[in-house]
């Protein structure tokens, strides 16, 4: 497999495909998933983080802000990942030793596909492959969040400067 993406036709049950599909790696909702199988409990907030549980075990986790942090360290399964900007909307994920095992993007449609893309066939486990997915989708909603709500505000202070303007 050489990459991962998501299938949103129910976008309440988000699907994790193995590559365009049509094997299914996972079906999450906002606070839960299916993966290989087992339940997970999903966790994540925008400023602190982010955790996976299954049956009480902790799988997933990262303590990082997923909406302002340069970079997100995280763990799966006690293994370390880091993932690492190389630009405001491209992202590297490494590995502990620093390899690159991973890399998503903001562009082109990157919030709604979410593809996370191997570094060649990857050998992950399932676990650690959905767990990067999850994340990484996680940490592109909450910055394209922050995005959104600045326009707003952009938008708001302009029209009431219009509106001052216009009565003065």
């Amino acid at each position: 497999m050489h990459f991962v993406s998501w299938d949103r036709t129910d976008r309440d049950a988000p699907k994790l495909l193995a590559e365009a599909g049509p094997e299914v790696l996972g079906v999450f909702s906002h606070d839960s998933a299916i993966v290989d199988g087992e339940k997970w409990q999903l966790v994540a907030h925008p400023e602190s983080g982010a955790v996976a549980t299954r049956g009480g075990e902790e799988i997933v986790r990262t303590r990082d802000s997923l909406k302002r942090a340069k970079r997100i360290d995280l763990t799966i399964e006690g293994s370390a990942y880091a993932f690492i900007p190389e630009t405001s909307k491209n992202w590297v994920v490494e590995n502990a030793r620093g390899e690159k095992v991973a890399q998503f993007t903001q562009d082109h449609n990157g919030v709604r596909k979410a593809i996370l893309e191997f570094e060649g066939e990857t050998d992950l486990p399932a676990t650690h492959i959905a767990g990067l997915a999850w994340l990484s989708r996680a940490v592109l909603e909450s910055r394209k969040m922050v995005n959104s709500t600045a326009l707003i505000g952009t938008l708001v202070f302009l029209s009431v400067f219009i509106v001052l303007v216009a009565l003065l």
